[in-house]
């Protein structure tokens, strides 16, 4: 059942919901494709069958006086679940139309006034096919929890028994004074504001004593202290962190001042999407006959796409560098499909003008190892 006591989203959460703009929604999204027809009213009766699991998708987010202060979440007490999973039909059913219809969904951003997410089945895709967009607002979910939760919706059965519905009574809240929500969301943003200050400075010191270690690590394994074998175990194993030397390396590139390229741009207006396919198992085997990971494969096909794109448009690529900031998972094994961000960034400044594949992956792979 859903939480009868409102709570408060956390400082990562809030940070994508004020960052939205309408030109730019902040939403995790994925599009399917499935073999045959799917019945509208069936989805429906089905996703809402599986919301126990997920209770937070009951909820919408309310923003505090003035924006003062942390949104909190609370359940939505007009919830209907056909505004959340809707349908449209294409004319022609091209793979042309999908995309751009999947476009205008993705372009637009989500009702505040309801929780943050929804499905579109998309209809009249040729050989007998059902398309789906869904949307979850990065402020309920970050990629990793947003497959957890496509997999709590999805049932590896091909005949899947519905679960029984426990339908929530939701009552509405009770009414709060104006003044008294200002004072509290005032407090709360200066207890906060201290709060931050004092975590960035725990997170500081720990990295000081981190990279002490590292270096403690290295003059020991120099002077063959670690049976002179130049290897470190533990958490502050060089093998696991990056040296003083290869921490120097890369500072350079990423502290330099950014130099745009033509698709630096503030997005205004609608956006065009469209995708590709690449078979799973040839990336596995780039991956192996490299030594890399398939994260390094993924961003050196990125890093590829980046650098046509720019060519294309008679950028000179030559020393330049392209910065992409890189989401890395934070969670637990248990946690994945924890709602919620729980994610850090790890900035990467690839060469743009490698344009052997082998030596691109390689490239990325030494600058994604540490």
């Amino acid at each position: 059942m859903p939480d009868t006591h409102p709570a408060m989203f956390s400082y990562g959460d809030a940070l994508f919901l004020y960052l939205e703009r309408e030109a730019a929604p902040l939403n995790v999204a994925a599009v399917c494709e499935f073999e045959g027809i799917i019945p509208l009213d069936a989805c429906r009766r089905f996703v809402e069958s599986k919301l126990p699991l997920i209770p937070r998708y009951w909820q919408r987010a309310v923003m505090p006086p003035f924006n003062l202060g942390l949104p909190a979440w609370e359940d939505d007490p007009e919830f209907d679940i056909a505004n959340h999973v809707r349908e449209i039909t294409l004319p022609h059913g091209s793979d042309a139309e999908f995309k751009k219809a999947a476009s205008q969904i993705l372009s637009s951003t989500l009702d505040r006034n309801r929780p943050l997410w929804d499905l579109t089945l998309v209809r009249g895709l040729k050989r007998n096919r059902t398309g789906l967009v869904a949307r979850v607002h990065h402020c309920l979910a970050d990629g990793i929890s947003g497959v957890g939760i496509l997999n709590a919706l999805m049932d590896p059965n091909p005949v899947a028994a519905l679960p029984p519905l426990r339908r929530p009574h939701f009552s509405p809240p009770p009414p709060r004074d104006p003044m008294t929500e200002l004072v509290e969301a005032f407090l709360g943003s200066c207890f906060g504001t201290v709060e931050r200050v004092l975590s960035l400075q725990s997170d500081m010191l720990t990295m000081a004593q981190r990279m002490l270690s590292i270096a403690g690590d290295v003059s020991a394994s120099h002077s063959g202290e670690n049976g002179g074998n130049g290897k470190t175990q533990g958490f502050n194993s060089p093998a696991t962190l990056p040296t003083l030397d290869e921490f120097s390396r890369f500072m350079p590139e990423l502290l330099a001042p950014i130099e745009r390229l033509s698709f630096n741009t503030v997005c205004q207006g609608p956006q065009n999407f469209t995708w590709t396919e690449v078979p799973l198992p040839a990336i596995k085997a780039i991956k192996q006959a490299c030594g890399a990971t398939v994260n390094d494969v993924v961003l050196a096909l990125l890093t590829s796409a980046f650098r046509r794109y720019a060519e294309l448009h008679g950028t000179q690529i030559k020393g330049r560098f392209l910065k992409i900031v890189v989401p890395v998972n934070v969670r637990n094994r248990d946690e994945a499909i924890d709602l919620g961000n729980r994610i850090t960034f790890l900035p990467v400044a690839v060469p743009l003008d490698i344009k052997v594949p082998r030596k691109l992956i390689l490239g990325i792979r030494e600058r994604m190892s540490f």
